[in-house]
């Protein structure tokens, strides 16, 4: 590659880059505080690195998000379905939410540079919980008739990316409203629920009394 400097030791890798946090993480750390957030982040770390397949990596953690790159967009996207059902399966998770593209990113040390590694966390940013949002890179990948359903968002501006990026909502089957403390934004389990209320014949689930009552401060007439 021009313009490097002599002894640069890199590879130009073609992978899959993921960027997968949970949604409204910084919610969750405002009401339960800086030590419940930091285990929950290093649990979900834990977590992903039992779940990877052949040819899946975390590269590394960056608060409570994960970057990981695969061989293909298949391969993580069935990682990104198996990190959902545990975590939706576990008590005190807020829903998932990823962005992935796939191309070619510089490799070195054990990290990952370039325009797909940026593409893919800025997608990341945008996507709302519960959803994955693709490159046409990345969903291309999966169009064999096999992959979910691709829903087009169009051609998107993403900050400090020079073009337009074009983007893809992947069905998997999650719904993203579904279940979710509107104080913290945790999932709260789809059984009984064991703290809700109903205003305006809208249901909400909370995952603790706390959440409760703080819900009804904010909400209750001044």
């Amino acid at each position: 590659m021009s313009g490097l400097p002599v002894g640069f030791e890199h590879d130009d890798v073609d992978t899959v880059v993921v960027f997968v946090d949970m949604a409204g993480f910084t919610a969750l750390t405002n009401v339960h505080g800086d030590h419940h957030a930091a285990r929950l982040a290093s649990d979900f770390a834990e977590i992903a690195e039992t779940l990877l397949g052949p040819g899946d990596q975390v590269v590394k953690s960056i608060g409570d998000a994960l970057m990981i790159t695969s061989t293909d967009a298949a391969s993580a996207l069935r990682l990104l379905r198996r990190l959902n059902d545990v975590t939706r399966g576990s008590s005190g998770f807020p829903l998932l939410r990823a962005g992935m593209s796939a191309g070619t990113v510089v490799q070195r040390r054990g990290d990952v540079f370039g325009a797909t590694v940026n593409i893919a966390a800025r997608l990341a940013d945008i996507a709302e919980s519960g959803q994955i949002v693709a490159s046409i890179t990345a969903v291309s990948q999966l169009r064999d008739g096999a992959g979910p359903e691709a829903v087009a968002l169009g051609p998107l501006p993403l900050r400090n990316i020079e073009m337009p990026v074009e983007a893809f909502v992947l069905d998997v089957g999650s719904s993203h409203r579904d279940h979710v403390d509107p104080v913290c934004r945790m999932h709260v389990s789809s059984g009984t629920p064991k703290w809700a209320i109903s205003v305006g014949g809208v249901s909400y689930r909370f995952c603790s009394l706390a959440c409760l009552r703080q819900y009804e401060r904010r909400t209750s007439p001044a």
